[in-house]
């Protein structure tokens, strides 16, 4: 766990502390009133062991909305980056998103090898591709006819 998340759990876990506190609740009126063990309540005090489900069961019990324990933004930035791979991915599916939903590309049958080019991406990647287009065609979207084995690809015509 990053020392970031370490600070902002002590942090809940004590607004947790006070609050029950006010409430004039022992550990063991939470436990009752939440059906957690005393143990995880304490945990949770002490900024360790929380889930979202105890988190949201010990607001219940102390009558806190959750965004009020959240009273600062966090850093945003995740504590590693995306693998090359999926920055690719990501990229690719954005750009054929933009193909299908905002262009008039598909306005005529396309073939996997015209998609490739238009993208400027692999050949390696028709396979990938082909299961994208498939998942428009489910969605609606797009459709296909068959040409012997080619699959091509077009926008789907509404109400026929």
């Amino acid at each position: 766990m990053s020392i970031a998340n370490k600070t902002i759990l002590a942090d809940i876990g004590k607004q947790i502390r006070i609050r029950r506190e006010e409430l004039s609740y022992a550990q063991n009126d939470v436990a009752n009133m939440t059906g957690l063990t005393i143990n995880t309540v304490a945990s949770l005090e002490k900024g360790k062991g929380a889930t979202l489900n105890n988190f949201l069961l010990i607001c219940r019990a102390l009558e806190i909305q959750p965004k009020d324990i959240f009273k600062s933004d966090i850093s945003l930035e995740p504590l590693y980056n995306l693998p090359p791979e999926s920055k690719r991915r990501i990229e690719i599916t954005q750009k054929l998103d933009n193909l299908v939903y905002n262009s008039d590309f598909f306005n005529s049958p396309k073939r996997v090898a015209d998609v490739i080019k238009e993208l400027d991406t692999e050949k390696s990647d028709s396979n990938k591709f082909s299961v994208y287009l498939t998942g428009y065609c489910k969605e609606g979207e797009l459709e296909y006819i068959k040409e012997g084995n080619i699959k091509k690809y077009t926008k789907k015509k509404n109400g026929g």
